[in-house]
């Protein structure tokens, strides 16, 4: 299903899906449908199972144990639905195929999009769904540390994933941050999402500091968060590949079915969410969802102090462009002679390829100044006064150097100040 979402906004890019078994002790979620009363007209019923919508055909006189019966049936003929269904006595009783805290974000609901666009409970008919018709009881998230393994030292730049407790995002958290490092230097961004209230979105969110994570919101939607993460995933890795320092503002997530305008977050409420190192999106009049502002969930350094360096999923991404950049360069125009270091200013044949200080900084100035002109740096007079190449006074075969971008920023913010006049001839 996460992959069925992020092919709906990224049907390019190199995908690959990774099966991590459930855990042996894990709950699979539950939840009941309960029909009551006999049918007195014939019509298709909508029933929604993950936002996914199937039709089961009621006729007059069905009571609630046929109308049961053929709910389950028509879930139990799906075999891409996450769920399996049995009916008893008027109640279908529906269970995640996968254990874990992720059934506990699938969601039974009936003639959801309503009667102006021809849903309803035929008459004579009432039905109710449990918890909202989320299901319940799902708890035992797998173990990623097996997943991690078999990624070894494969590149790639994105990974998404399901879970969204503390066990998981500390995992992938210290992996990503192994991968960053030195010797390693692979530029990831893992992608997730969770569902809840406010006060429960900001609590989780102010209790995490990951650099290298992005988590997205929901509350109220009918479809599993961890789809609109891979929807949210499909996007971003597409548009940040493209160019990583263009906002992500008003992309929207194809395929994601918004929530209803009575639960939707608050200006306010998003503002909230933000300063939690939550991601949060927008709906506009036409239904659809759309990214606002995506961000990391790095708030603070090592001391604790507000740090805004790691805050949007731009800046990681651009960093990561830049390291390849970098790399690129360094190995295409400068390894690849196989060079001989000499200090500035030695004499030496030119036909004995070779490289300086001096001619290295002015290789890393002419690579910062197409960077410029891409649009991922700026500054280069101030870029050039700080760039620092200079031979290691321990190691005879090492160059060391201090590259300071000034990276491009993102517009995500307008704002105007309308001081109006009611005529300017009075002034």
């Amino acid at each position: 299903m996460m992959v069925e979402a992020f092919r709906e906004n990224n049907d390019t890019m190199t995908l690959y899906a990774l099966p991590v078994a459930d855990l042996g002790a894990g709950v699979k979620a539950s939840g009941t449908l309960t029909v009551t009363g006999t049918a007195t007209e014939s019509r298709a019923l909508a029933i929604y199972v993950a936002a996914k919508r199937l039709f089961v055909g009621v006729t007059v006189d069905d009571t609630a144990t046929d109308i049961a019966a053929s709910i389950a049936a028509a879930v139990s003929a799906d075999a891409d639905l996450p769920v399996t269904a049995v009916s008893a006595a008027g109640v279908v009783t529906f269970t995640a195929k996968n254990a874990g805290e992720v059934g506990n974000d699938l969601r039974v609901q009936i003639a959801l999009r309503g009667i102006l666009n021809g849903e309803k409970v035929a008459d004579g008919v009432s039905i109710a769904v449990s918890d909202a018709g989320f299901l319940t009881g799902g708890s035992g998230n797998p173990d990623i540390a097996g997943a991690i393994a078999a990624i070894g030292d494969d590149k790639f730049n994105y990974v998404g994933f399901p879970w969204a407790d503390g066990a998981t995002l500390d995992a992938a958290s210290a992996w990503l941050e192994d991968l960053q490092a030195a010797g390693a230097e692979v530029d990831i961004k893992a992608f997730t999402g969770r569902r809840g209230t406010l006060s429960e979105l900001v609590t989780f969110g102010a209790s995490r500091n990951d650099r290298f994570v992005t988590m997205i919101e929901s509350y109220d939607a009918p479809g599993p968060v961890w789809m609109r993460a891979a929807r949210y995933m499909g996007q971003a890795s597409a548009k940040l590949f493209n160019h990583p320092a263009r906002p992500l503002y008003g992309v929207e997530l194809i395929g994601e079915m918004a929530p209803p305008k009575s639960s939707l977050f608050t200006f306010s409420d998003k503002n909230t969410l933000l300063f939690a190192g939550i991601t949060v999106t927008d709906v506009g009049q036409d239904g659809k969802v759309r990214l606002s502002m995506p961000i990391t969930m790095y708030q603070t350094n090592q001391f604790g102090d507000e740090f805004a360096a790691y805050l949007l999923v731009n800046t990681v991404a651009q960093l990561g462009r830049l390291r390849d950049e970098l790399r690129n360069v360094v190995n295409s125009r400068i390894m690849a002679q196989r060079p001989v270091l000499v200090n500035d200013g030695t004499a030496i044949d030119e036909a004995v390829p070779h490289v300086t200080p001096r001619s290295v900084k002015a290789t890393l100035i002419a690579h910062y100044e197409y960077l410029q002109s891409f649009g991922l740096v700026e500054s280069i007079d101030e870029f050039e006064k700080r760039l620092m190449v200079s031979k290691s006074p321990n190691d005879a075969f090492r160059l060391n150097v201090i590259y300071e971008p000034d990276l491009s920023n993102p517009l995500y913010v307008f704002a105007a100040k309308i001081a109006f006049s009611l005529d300017f001839r009075n002034y």
